[in-house]
């Protein structure tokens, strides 16, 4: 399923600078925005993260076109 990723000021340096800090990548049913993270080498316990503008209940698994965005707590977003 694709899912769409939005990463903000530091974070944009996560993904390929022709990305801007956008990507949709293609995950398996049962993702959750934070294993997506991980997988980028992002320090969870350093970022604010919603899915579709809201903080997601621990666990909680993304559905198709869902939008994950992340930035550290400090930058303010």
């Amino acid at each position: 399923m694709k899912v769409q990723l939005k990463l903000i000021a530091s974070y944009r340096d996560f993904l390929p600078p022709e990305n801007e800090g956008k990507a949709e990548i293609d995950v398996p049913e049962g993702t959750t925005a934070v294993s997506i993270l991980a997988n980028l080498g992002i320090p969870i316990d350093e970022s604010v993260v919603l899915v579709d503008g809201r903080s997601p209940n621990p666990g909680e698994t993304l559905e198709e076109g869902n939008v994950v965005f992340a930035f550290h707590a400090t930058a303010g977003g």
